[in-house]
């Protein structure tokens, strides 16, 4: 089953940490406003545009995705190092040097829409297996989930399986949940969108998170470059990738701090190697 937690436990933190050792996933119950969600919703609408329908069964082809929110939604912006995905990227992810945010996806699922076949979000590197978790990733409900609308289906416990399992639809259950709440889960996890049997969209704002080491789903420097974003904190910078990471990967230039293509008034001390997070 999947495990249902409550923002308000005093002890959520090992809470998560415990569900994902042992299932792979949780889902986060009311871990923000529905007054968020709508925002968010409302700010992405507006580019709705230029979303991208899905060009195979894989992808959807009764399904929206739009991308780059976290320069489009400053309500996401907001979220985005909410404390259960730090806590839980910490977790799961804490073994590498640094992790960081590697993209994030406005999906809508629409009516008709078929299932998702069921894979690893850790596959897209080359289907590689690494042998430990190397993605600690997640679904902000933007709208109500349930099992007829096309709910996340998840296969509790599989992120423990060999490389080599196929598992199917009759393994899975549906994240279903409420508006608001976050679903979490690790990258081994075996998972697919779910079949949407109604006449409304499943709404939902997918989070992809990686150790530092491995290139970031999206081009991060593209979307929030640094002319772009000299207003946004430097927590929420470094999270997104200006900050070296691994044993020496991502400085800049002149062996300098990335965060000084963005504040290039400030002095950043240089240097190229990365000391591992506390």
């Amino acid at each position: 089953m999947i495990p249902r937690l409550a923002t308000g436990d005093p002890n959520l933190a090992s809470a998560i940490t415990h569900a994902l050792d042992e299932q792979g996933c949780c889902v986060i119950e009311g871990a923000a406003t529905g007054e968020t969600m709508d925002a968010i919703a409302v700010e992405l609408a507006e580019h709705g545009d230029v979303a991208s329908v899905g060009a195979s069964s894989f992808e959807g082809h009764h399904t929206r995705r739009t991308g780059a929110p976290l320069p489009r939604s400053a309500t996401f912006r907001s979220i985005a190092l909410h404390p259960a995905v730090l806590a839980a990227g910490d977790h799961v992810l804490g073994h590498a040097s640094t992790w960081r945010y590697s993209a994030a996806e406005y999906i809508e699922i629409g009516p008709d829409e078929t299932p998702q076949r069921l894979h690893r979000d850790a596959w897209k590197y080359d289907m590689v297996d690494f042998g430990f978790e190397v993605e600690l990733n997640g679904m902000w409900a933007i709208t109500d989930f349930t099992a007829a609308n096309g709910a996340t289906r998840l296969v509790p416990g599989s992120h423990r399986w060999p490389h080599d399992a196929r598992p199917d639809r009759d393994d899975t259950v549906p994240a279903e949940m409420e508006q608001g709440s976050l679903l979490l889960y690790t990258g081994m996890l075996f998972h697919g969108g779910g079949q949407n049997t109604t006449d409304t969209w499943r709404k939902g704002l997918s989070l992809q998170h990686a150790v530092g080491w491995l290139t970031q789903s999206t081009n991060q420097f593209l979307e929030c470059p640094p002319a772009d974003v000299a207003d946004w904190p430097d927590e929420l910078l470094r999270f997104i990738g200006y900050t070296k990471t691994g044993n020496g990967l991502g400085y800049w230039r002149d062996s300098e701090d990335p965060l000084s293509a963005v504040h290039p008034d400030r002095d950043f001390a240089k240097g190229w190697a990365t000391q591992r997070r506390n």
